[in-house]
């Protein structure tokens, strides 16, 4: 398995929709971290202490390009309007070495 980050944008006042998205959205991270595949996953506010958020970030591991892409594409905030859009790329772990 390789490791991919995730970034989604938020499009402009997306609070409502992302509130209401949210179960279904923490559902595949819970899902993606009870096997064991998640390292890290959380939102990007706009400033810290801020609600206003602007993306999430997600990092995992996944067996290839293929299967990062179904799971992006299939993201509840991408299909329900929060994200404009959504980044994938690899990702090379340096630190911590644990």
């Amino acid at each position: 398995m390789s490791l991919y980050v995730i970034i989604g944008h938020d499009i402009p006042n997306s609070s409502a929709a992302r509130q209401a998205n949210r179960p279904a959205h923490l559902a595949r991270l819970t899902a993606l971290d009870q096997q064991g595949r998640l390292v890290i996953a959380g939102p990007t506010p706009v400033t810290h202490g801020d609600t206003a958020i602007t993306g999430s970030v997600v990092i995992a591991e996944f067996d290839d390009d293929a299967a990062v892409q179904a799971l992006a594409s299939d993201e509840p905030y991408l299909l329900n309007g929060v994200y404009s859009h959504v980044d994938i790329k690899p990702f090379i772990k340096v630190f911590p070495n644990s």
